[in-house]
Protein backbone atom coordinates (compact mmCIF):
# COMPACT_ATOMS: atom_id res chain seq x y z
CA UNK A 1 0.00 0.00 0.00
CA UNK A 2 1.30 3.45 -0.91
CA UNK A 3 2.69 5.45 2.03
CA UNK A 4 2.34 9.22 2.28
CA UNK A 5 4.50 11.28 4.64
CA UNK A 6 3.54 14.79 5.66
CA UNK A 7 6.05 16.77 7.70
CA UNK A 8 6.13 20.31 9.13
CA UNK A 9 9.40 21.80 10.31
CA UNK A 10 9.52 25.23 11.86
CA UNK A 11 12.74 26.96 10.89
CA UNK A 12 14.85 29.18 13.10
CA UNK A 13 14.87 32.87 12.25
CA UNK A 14 17.29 33.57 9.42
CA UNK A 15 17.78 29.88 8.53
CA UNK A 16 15.39 29.59 5.57
CA UNK A 17 17.99 30.06 2.81
CA UNK A 18 20.54 27.82 4.55
CA UNK A 19 17.91 25.10 4.92
CA UNK A 20 16.80 25.34 1.28
CA UNK A 21 20.43 25.17 0.13
CA UNK A 22 20.95 22.10 2.34
CA UNK A 23 17.99 20.14 0.99
CA UNK A 24 18.98 21.05 -2.58
CA UNK A 25 22.56 19.87 -2.04
CA UNK A 26 23.76 16.43 -3.26
CA UNK A 27 23.19 15.10 0.29
CA UNK A 28 19.59 16.34 0.32
CA UNK A 29 16.72 15.42 -1.99
CA UNK A 30 18.94 13.77 -4.62
CA UNK A 31 19.62 10.97 -2.10
CA UNK A 32 15.92 10.71 -1.23
CA UNK A 33 14.91 10.55 -4.89
CA UNK A 34 17.44 7.78 -5.61
CA UNK A 35 15.98 5.35 -3.08
CA UNK A 36 13.96 2.27 -4.08
CA UNK A 37 10.24 2.85 -3.72
CA UNK A 38 10.41 6.66 -3.83
CA UNK A 39 7.55 8.04 -5.94
CA UNK A 40 7.43 11.81 -5.44
CA UNK A 41 8.04 14.76 -3.15
CA UNK A 42 6.44 18.18 -2.95
CA UNK A 43 7.66 20.96 -0.69
CA UNK A 44 6.54 24.40 0.38
CA UNK A 45 7.35 27.21 2.79
CA UNK A 46 4.76 29.17 4.72
CA UNK A 47 5.33 32.31 6.77
CA UNK A 48 2.98 33.19 9.61
CA UNK A 49 2.05 36.67 10.83
CA UNK A 50 5.05 36.75 13.20
CA UNK A 51 7.49 35.93 10.38
CA UNK A 52 8.03 32.29 11.43
CA UNK A 53 8.91 30.12 8.43
CA UNK A 54 7.59 26.57 8.27
CA UNK A 55 8.83 24.01 5.77
CA UNK A 56 6.15 21.58 4.54
CA UNK A 57 6.98 18.23 2.95
CA UNK A 58 4.81 15.64 1.27
CA UNK A 59 6.57 12.44 0.17
CA UNK A 60 4.98 9.44 -1.48
CA UNK A 61 6.54 5.98 -1.27
CA UNK A 62 5.47 2.70 -2.85
CA UNK A 63 5.17 1.23 0.65
CA UNK A 64 6.10 2.10 4.23
CA UNK A 65 8.94 -0.42 4.16
CA UNK A 66 10.67 1.65 1.45
CA UNK A 67 10.55 4.76 3.64
CA UNK A 68 11.80 2.82 6.66
CA UNK A 69 14.72 1.43 4.63
CA UNK A 70 15.52 4.94 3.38
CA UNK A 71 15.70 6.20 6.96
CA UNK A 72 18.40 3.57 7.64
CA UNK A 73 20.72 5.20 5.09
CA UNK A 74 23.92 6.49 6.78
CA UNK A 75 23.16 9.92 5.26
CA UNK A 76 19.99 10.08 7.36
CA UNK A 77 21.60 9.00 10.63
CA UNK A 78 20.97 11.71 13.26
CA UNK A 79 24.73 11.88 13.91
CA UNK A 80 25.81 12.51 10.29
CA UNK A 81 26.86 15.96 9.09
CA UNK A 82 23.78 16.44 6.88
CA UNK A 83 21.35 15.68 9.68
CA UNK A 84 23.28 17.86 12.14
CA UNK A 85 22.96 20.79 9.72
CA UNK A 86 19.26 19.92 9.20
CA UNK A 87 18.65 19.95 12.96
CA UNK A 88 20.56 23.22 13.41
CA UNK A 89 18.01 24.95 11.14
CA UNK A 90 14.97 23.66 13.01
CA UNK A 91 13.09 25.53 15.71
CA UNK A 92 11.63 22.71 17.79
CA UNK A 93 10.63 19.17 17.00
CA UNK A 94 9.33 18.32 13.52
CA UNK A 95 5.76 17.17 13.08
CA UNK A 96 5.59 13.99 10.98
CA UNK A 97 2.42 12.09 10.12
CA UNK A 98 1.52 9.29 7.74
CA UNK A 99 -2.06 10.01 6.72
CA UNK A 100 -4.27 7.39 5.19
CA UNK A 101 -4.65 8.06 1.47
CA UNK A 102 -8.30 8.39 0.49
CA UNK A 103 -9.46 7.70 -3.04
CA UNK A 104 -12.41 10.06 -3.32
Amino acid sequence: MTALLYAELQLKSGKKDEFLDLISSPEGFPITKSKPGFISAKTGISTDESGQNTFHLWEKWEKMENFENYMQDPNRNPECEFMQKWLSCMDGEPKMVFPEILDL
